[in-house]
């Protein structure tokens, strides 16, 4: 058990092999499988458990760091109150009872990614987004956003929500998701995917028409499809130059995914911790970086006019 607790994700070898050590028995592999599945809750509760203390949690959270914003919403299913969603300001769940992980990540001086908050809803539609959104917009202290650029992979009910709560901001979409979903529409191949790339590239908007045309001359289906989308969302030749912003893949948030991936499939409590302590080791990694560094020279940077 020591073992397994120090590393859960032992597979059914390695752990057939300490059980076999430990109890000098033969085990099948079905027990050892049963075995594993009897343990997890164990060592980290049962999701319903973890449920049940999400009240105190959020209580501890507010204590322990005054001035967070932690939010825990319910909904009432008869006589109980029923867990709906959770915001903390600072992908999917695989738990037992489910749920989206909800996240906003940013992009730092350096070019690494910064969680601004998170949360975890039972489904992701519209009104989730809304909710998150408008939690977001709050912690920014936010009134009317022009330089604040967004970038997305079109999930359900983001874009709406965006336009709604966020009019003046930019809004733009990963180009590897855009060519993810037109592949879906049967355009695909690599020659069509090289022009698409060589069109999000292009910085003038000769050069995207140009690249336009040779993706119309190859295929008029896959021309039109890119060509009904909005170019300020996906080309960097209609890009604006107010945010100093000309990324076109959503990386940020992809590298924040795979980095709490372990976390995904714990329960919710422990999910929840295991972000926090995640987040608490990154940044003070990082601050411990920024001060070995010496500088020898003060970068200046003008705001846009």
């Amino acid at each position: 058990m020591h073992k397994f607790k120090i590393d859960p994700k032992r597979g059914i070898k390695e752990f057939k092999v300490d059980a076999i050590e430990d109890t000098r028995c033969n085990i099948t592999r079905n027990q050892v499988a049963r075995a594993k599945k009897l343990a997890l809750p164990m060592l980290e509760g049962s999701a319903s458990e973890q449920y049940a203390l999400l009240w105190d949690y959020t209580d501890e959270i507010k204590r322990s760091n005054p001035g967070s914003i932690v939010i825990l919403g319910t909904e009432q299913e008869g006589e109980q109150n029923m867990f709906n969603r959770f915001y903390v300001d600072g992908c999917h769940s695989k738990g037992a009872y489910g749920g989206v992980l909800l996240s906003t990540v940013s992009i730092d001086p350096n070019n690494n990614f910064f969680p601004i908050c998170y949360a975890v809803v039972m489904k992701e539609n519209k009104d989730t987004w809304d909710w998150f959104l408008t939690l977001l917009k709050m912690d920014l202290n936010v009134e009317e956003c022009g330089p604040i650029t967004f970038m997305s992979d079109k999930q359900k009910g983001l874009v709406g929500a965006l336009q709604e709560l966020f009019r003046n901001a930019e809004h733009r979409f990963c180009v590897r998701h855009l060519h993810s979903n037109v592949k879906n529409y049967g355009f695909r191949g690599l020659t069509l995917k090289n022009i698409l790339w060589k069109a999000a590239r292009a910085t003038t908007v000769n050069e995207f028409t140009r690249r336009m045309q040779e993706m119309k001359d190859l295929d008029e289906g896959a021309f039109a499809w890119f060509n009904d989308k909005n170019h300020k969302e996906w080309s960097r030749s209609h890009f604006s130059c107010y945010p100093r912003c000309d990324i076109l893949l959503n990386n940020a948030c992809e590298s924040f995914n795979s980095n709490i991936l372990e976390a995904r499939d714990k329960p919710i409590l422990s999910m929840l911790e295991w972000i926090m302590e995640y987040l608490m080791q990154r940044l003070q990694q990082n601050r411990d970086r920024a001060k070995k560094k010496r500088w020898k020279k003060v970068l200046y940077v003008t705001p846009p006019l």
